[in-house]
């Protein structure tokens, strides 16, 4: 028998006299959503137990889920109904509230799976059936002292093999004692962030950049310096002009989120030299390294001459399906004792169990073989999506010759900013994102962060038609 959504009671504020019922309601699920009484993916509650609730007409119900599902507040999603987004950006909390107008409910052309979210994987290709029996195998050998408590480091063994993965596919040559297990990309900078970090320290953070690096660094009281990405990367020279001594620099060089380029190796050798001389700590994100689709792999920098004191991080969740929770740090020598200290204090350990299957899963090389699976299904899908763009937004949208990575960006041609495309596109029911929604200081970019891994090529196809109605092509 199907189990039922917990049943959500939600308290709306007293309506004004002067307010239309359709403006009250917009009102109030809106405010709930920012201030996170209904929480980034929560369900919402249906159409008719809400109208129900509150006395009101459904019609009223479905327009105010229409209008917040149109601003990005909320998404919809085959199997799981109205949620609310997890990606509610801050540029929602200061757009002025519209008037709502209530209508008939009608039904609203979707895609299966939201194209083009930037983020997602393609979760139905991983070998759930294979991880299934590596995890009972896991629970049924694991010792029973293991059941009791755990290393904060991570388990020993899994720790072993992201050593032997990260030198024999990024050339880092690391032991297993400087490695962390984390519950991502997240964490890790969290945990960086609150040691390394004291309040005012200058931090060099790509711009656009990655905007959970920008809410742990201001979390730990740092400035912010914005340094610009152009088509080789983070520029060292523009950092050293606005700021020469930075307590730390924040980079993805292997695929820069969100502009999706590489960073150059004589950029790489430039920062890890100067970041030496000035003592400033650097943080590489080896976001989306695994999925490089055409030319030589390139280096960590933390493989190069100088990179022994970086701190490289990495995450599973991506690789692999985002529920895992579970990624790693290699942490420098003199920051180790003190990162381990704080990891007990904040959560003790990770969980064992879950370590145990992901260890089995890399050293029987089910790992390797769903990475090459991944990065030729990838190269499909990618391709599909340039073609699609190519042959239907040709005069609108330029893809850059980037081979990397789950999502490409897609600049704008006609003059139209990042988000007025975006509004369009959601209104007809894509899951796009605005380029310049991660931009710091910048100004000049206007376009779309596309994703493709996670579509078959026939609703890249689909989704591409429906983009290209949306802008009007």
């Amino acid at each position: 028998m199907p189990r039922r959504a917990p049943e959500i009671v939600l308290t709306l504020p007293p309506r004004a006299r002067s307010e239309t019922l359709a403006a009250w309601l917009y009102g109030g699920l809106r405010a709930a959503i920012l201030s996170g009484r209904l929480r980034r993916g929560a369900r919402v509650p249906a159409t008719r137990d809400l109208a129900a609730r509150h006395g009101v007409s459904r019609g009223v119900v479905v327009a105010a889920y229409e209008r917040l599902h149109d601003e990005g507040y909320l998404v919809s999603r085959v199997g799981s109904g109205t949620l609310v987004n997890d990606q509610v950006f801050e540029d929602h909390q200061l757009a002025p509230a519209r008037p709502v107008v209530a209508r008939a409910a009608a039904p609203r052309r979707r895609l299966p799976a939201r194209a083009f979210c930037p983020i997602e994987p393609a979760v139905s290709e991983f070998p759930i059936a294979l991880w299934a029996r590596l995890s009972a195998r896991a629970t049924r050998a694991i010792p029973v002292r293991e059941l009791s408590r755990g290393d904060p480091a991570g388990s020993i063994r899994l720790r072993e093999s992201i050593a032997a993965y990260l030198g024999a596919s990024r050339g880092v040559a690391c032991s297993a004692e400087n490695i962390m297990i984390v519950s991502g990309a997240q964490q890790a900078l969290d945990l960086i962030a609150r040691v390394v970090i004291r309040p005012g320290d200058p931090v060099w953070i790509e711009d656009p950049g990655y905007r959970g690096a920008v809410d742990a660094f201001r979390n730990a009281g740092a400035t912010l310096v914005p340094v610009r990405v152009d088509d080789r990367g983070l520029d060292p020279a523009h950092g050293r002009r606005l700021c020469p001594r930075p307590r730390a620099i924040y980079v993805t060089p292997a695929h820069q989120f969100y502009l999706g380029v590489a960073m150059s190796l004589e950029r790489r050798l430039d920062l890890l030299q100067w970041a030496r001389r000035s003592r400033a700590v650097v943080i590489e994100d080896d976001y989306d390294s695994e999925f490089r689709y055409r030319g030589h792999p390139l280096p960590a920098l933390k493989s190069l001459a100088g990179g022994d004191t970086t701190f490289l991080l990495g995450t599973f969740n991506k690789v692999l399906f985002p529920s895992l929770r579970c990624g790693y740090l290699v942490v420098p020598d003199p920051w180790l004792d003190r990162l381990l200290a704080l990891r007990y204090q904040t959560d003790l350990y990770p969980p064992t169990l879950l370590q145990a299957a992901l260890a089995a899963f890399i050293d029987q090389g089910h790992f390797a073989r769903h990475l090459r699976r991944m990065r030729e299904l990838y190269a499909t899908r990618r391709a599909a999506l340039e073609t699609g763009i190519q042959r239907q937004l040709g005069g609108l949208l330029r893809i850059p010759e980037i081979q990397a990575g789950l999502s490409t960006p897609a600049y704008l041609l006609d003059g139209r900013s990042s988000l007025q495309a975006s509004q369009l596109a959601t209104r007809e029911g894509l899951d796009v994102w605005a380029l310049d929604r991660c931009a710091l200081r910048r100004r000049d970019l206007r376009g779309l962060v596309l994703g493709f891994a996670a579509f078959t090529e026939r609703e890249i196809r689909d989704g591409v038609a429906v983009l290209a109605r949306a802008l009007g092509a």
